[in-house]
């Protein structure tokens, strides 16, 4: 069964995207980065929670230095979220949050 693209949503601003990183490869990311850019949305944010954040920063790092070498970081905000698990246990996980634009 073929994987679903990675989920993209539109934010209040007309012109701003936001990429959720997840399981899937890099490559599924920066694709749907560089669509984003291709349809006119800038900035865009890319968001990651817990084990996902190296994969959010690979993909910034790989749409920056192969794809886009123009686009720049315009913030990188992290904080942490608190999660009720399983059995009412409460949890904190890392979220990250990068927005990168093009001139």
């Amino acid at each position: 069964m073929p994987k679903a693209a990675p989920r993209v949503e539109p934010r209040a601003e007309a012109t701003e995207k936001i990429v959720y990183v997840g399981q899937k490869p890099v490559k599924n990311y920066v694709i749907a980065c560089l669509l984003s850019f291709n349809a006119g949305s800038n900035p865009i944010v890319i968001k990651a929670r817990g084990r996902a954040i190296c994969k959010a920063v690979d993909t910034v790092e790989l749409l920056r230095r192969a794809f886009l070498k123009d686009s720049r970081l315009q913030s990188i905000a992290i904080s942490t979220e608190q999660v009720t698990r399983e059995g009412n246990r409460k949890a904190n996980v890392s979220t990250i949050e990068i927005t990168v634009t093009r001139p």
